[in-house]
């Protein structure tokens, strides 16, 4: 990867292809699970950030790592069960770039988001 801003473009359109699967567990994260987020009344995601989206624009990737995002999967008090493996990829890539991004996190605390998700990343992997 070049650069965070391809990661997360990358990392987008890796749930937007329909190439792939991605499998997490007993859960997957899919394109229609972004529709749904999109077409949610408090969404920051916008409609055309999911339907005829442009794969190169740096806005839309961010807006799918937003943390409101992530409370939209979670819902009330658990995560919806088909929202699942999503929630779970969103956070894992977003704390990745996130640890490369955010200049307000301590050296300890950037060590730790990228060992996490490093360490989730190598035993998917090995799960797939």
């Amino acid at each position: 990867v070049q650069d965070p801003k391809h990661a997360k473009k990358t990392s987008r359109n890796a749930i937007m292809s329909g190439a792939r699967l991605l499998t997490l567990g007993s859960s997957t994260a899919r394109f229609e699970q972004l529709l749904k987020l999109s077409n949610l009344s408090n969404s920051v995601m916008y409609h055309h950030d999911v339907i005829k989206l442009d794969r190169q624009d740096d806005g839309v990737a961010y807006r799918v790592f937003y943390s409101e995002n992530l409370r939209n999967c979670h819902g009330t008090h658990n995560i919806e069960e088909d929202m699942r493996g999503l929630f779970v990829y969103l956070f894992i890539m977003g704390e990745l770039i996130d640890s490369y991004l955010n200049r307000e996190i301590t050296p300890l605390e950037r060590i730790r988001m990228s060992m996490t998700s490093f360490f989730f990343l190598r035993f998917w992997r090995k799960y797939v």
